[in-house]
């Protein structure tokens, strides 16, 4: 998954922060610089984006998904491409998903469940009158945003309708494929209706009705049992709403509703029925249903069943263990997969007929409801479960988000700031009353982080290591790395560290710290074998030896050493200047040479020369070296004065 956090998208699109990420693509927040807004950008990963195949098909999203336009779609925006990067731009929704709902309240009461499933029926409603199935129906897909509004999102592996015929491979979530899908690689518009049949299924129930080790084992179940009633896992659903998920989710797609729009007639129906207080099942004479022949769950769990499977013909028909791989995405299923053995038929109902009867109803109307009792549901699970609003959990979220958040069930906040050890400054760290608490009334206290709280820096400079830990523990920081250096402080003793010169830091900060190994063992004046033996002995490595002359050091000892980095520590390397003793030259002979010839010879040699002689100097090419200062062969320093006499 490449990173693309900071990035400008296509010169107009700056990249906030991952939002969420999938097996195929990964979704980000970013601000939308020309209009000025939040928006969702979802881009493919890179290792797909080579697919030409795979590159079409989310292009194709981006179009489908942008012919559609209702209350419960999020909206497309934008797509585009920028280098390797395929990218869709959609409306951001702040919140929570259904999965998290789920996941959070569990099981939810019967006739808010109805009034959220209807709001979704009307989003796929929608895509089915425009020729569209979503093919990925599951709680994750279905955003609660702080405002109240409800989304269907996510149309990646949509397709028209017109085309949903046999595709050689399918692709979904293994715990929301219908039976045609598993068995035949099939999909119309009734098997979008079977997954959101298992939705409310597990709105009503907490858990999905089928699990299993292996998400094979949960297809096979698909193919080859009955949905379960949710009153037999929650006593509270009554028979109405068992009869609208039993249809929903009947094995042979010809006994479901022909598409969303029937199915959200009847609950519509229902929920009028239940709030009349008429929680009766009324059943055709002919063909009634047998709540209490449904198929029980299988005790199996192992497996999550909203993973990304592969699935072939042998894996299913054989009822083999598969390897499965990319858990957490959307399944890719072989189209033929082993038929299922002869489906039990779901029965009608008196309530389903009832149903078909009214498809024809006003559309303009239902519009109107949908978009009403959608914006209920959104209140109620964004706020918290009951008729009272509840304090949102804000944690993490910031200001403008939980200004956002609080609107929405009408209160009033101040906010206050604080110090947080954990939540990043900016952000919210909690509530008073917090999150969950019924709201009556007045204004809630919302605290802002500004983050970790500041300490005194304590002095630990002339510690042991054990000292200064105990001091920075007390202090609410941390030892960090320990390093040794030769330094001049007492062997042992911490000489630096990485607070030197600051007075505050961040609680919980690492410290690094330096302790000295001593200073450098001196060896200027050691005989060479002998420096080089005590440079070693303390982990010092000699990489250079060089020599110079010295009037002061005697021959093949110390002059000085030279460390081949400011700081050394154990295994650093140093340069050895060795003595050559002192730089001798002999004088050589000059007696009886011409002045200048003598002058030049001994000059030649390294020495300062003087003349003492009472001839002029236009004849001291004639005039020869009568004695010399000191003797041929005698060792002098070059650089020594030497006096020649012609007189």
């Amino acid at each position: 998954m490449a990173d693309l956090i900071g990035r400008l998208i296509g010169d107009r699109y700056q990249v906030l922060r991952i939002v969420a990420s999938g097996g195929m693509a990964t979704v980000y927040l970013a601000e939308d610089l020309r209009l000025q807004r939040k928006v969702a950008l979802k881009a493919i990963h890179p290792h797909l984006a080579n697919d030409l195949e795979f590159r079409e098909k989310f292009i194709r999203e981006a179009r489908m998904a942008a012919r559609l336009a209702h209350p419960n779609l999020i909206n497309v925006f934008d797509q585009g491409e920028d280098g390797e990067i395929a990218y869709m731009v959609m409306e951001f929704v702040a919140g929570i998903t259904l999965r998290d709902a789920i996941n959070d309240f569990g099981a939810i009461e019967p006739a808010r469940a109805l009034e959220l499933f209807e709001t979704v029926l009307a989003g796929l409603a929608a895509a089915h009158r425009g020729g569209i199935l979503h093919r990925d129906l599951k709680p994750e897909n279905i955003f609660l945003a702080d405002d109240g509004r409800i989304k269907l999102g996510d149309f990646g592996l949509a397709r028209d309708i017109d085309n949903a015929t046999s595709t050689g491979s399918l692709v979904g979530t293994v715990a929301y494929l219908s039976p045609e899908l598993i068995t035949r690689g099939t999909a119309d518009a009734r098997s979008d209706v079977y997954a959101a049949g298992i939705i409310l299924f597990e709105m009503l129930t907490g858990s999905q009705p089928f699990k299993g080790e292996q998400a094979v084992q949960i297809a096979y179940q698909h193919a080859h049992l009955s949905v379960p009633a949710p009153s037999t896992l929650n006593p509270k659903v009554g028979p109405l709403v068992d009869e609208i998920v039993l249809w929903a989710t009947a094995r042979e797609a010809a006994h479901r509703p022909v598409d969303a729009g029937e199915l959200l007639e009847v609950v519509k129906r229902a929920r009028t029925e239940l709030k009349a207080g008429n929680q009766t099942i009324r059943l055709t004479p002919d063909r009634p249903v047998d709540l209490n022949s449904a198929t029980t769950v299988l005790p199996t769990d192992a497996v999550d069943p909203d993973a990304t499977q592969i699935f072939t013909a042998g894996n299913l028909a054989g009822n083999e263990t598969a390897v499965l791989s990319e858990l957490g995405q959307t399944q890719v299923l072989d189209s033929d997969l082993a038929a299922a053995d002869s489906l039990t038929p779901a029965a009608d109902s008196g309530l389903v007929k009832l149903g078909r009867k009214r498809r024809g109803l006003r559309l303009a109307l239902a519009t109107v409801l949908i978009v009403l009792l959608g914006s209920g549901a959104g209140w109620w699970f964004s706020s918290g479960p009951g008729g009272f609003a509840t304090v949102p959990e804000l944690t993490n979220r910031t200001l403008e988000q939980a200004e956002v958040a609080l609107n929405a069930i009408g209160a009033e906040f101040e906010v206050l700031t604080e110090t947080s050890d954990s939540v990043a400054a900016g952000l919210v760290t909690r509530t008073d009353p917090p999150s969950g608490a019924l709201h009556f009334g007045g204004a809630i206290k919302l605290y802002v982080s500004e983050g970790k709280r500041m300490v005194a820096v304590p002095e630990i400079t002339g510690l042991n290591v054990a000292e200064a830990t105990a001091a920075l523990i007390k202090a609410e920081l941390r030892i960090g790395a320990v390093s040794s250096w030769f330094d001049n402080a007492t062997i042992g003793q911490i000489f630096a560290s990485s607070l030197d010169g600051k007075a505050e830091v961040e609680v919980g900060t690492a410290v690094d710290v330096k302790i000295s190994l001593g200073p450098i063992p001196v060896v200027a004046g050691l005989d060479k074998a002998v420096a080089v033996a005590a440079l070693e002995a303390v982990g010092l490595s000699v990489s250079t030896i060089s020599e110079e002359f010295s009037d002061t050091v005697g021959a093949g000892q110390v002059i000085s050493l030279v460390p081949e980095a400011d700081a050394l520590t154990t295994g650093g390397n140093v340069t050895l200047i060795i003595s050559k003793g002192p730089d001798l030259v002999a004088v050589p002979a000059v007696v009886g040479e011409t002045i200048l010839a003598a002058q030049g010879a001994l000059e030649s040699s390294g020495f300062k020369v003087t003349i003492d002689t009472n001839q002029l100097s236009s004849k001291w090419g004639v005039v020869t070296v009568k004695r010399v200062s000191h003797p041929a062969g005698t060792l002098l320093k070059r650089g020594s004065t030497v006096t020649i006499y012609s007189r």
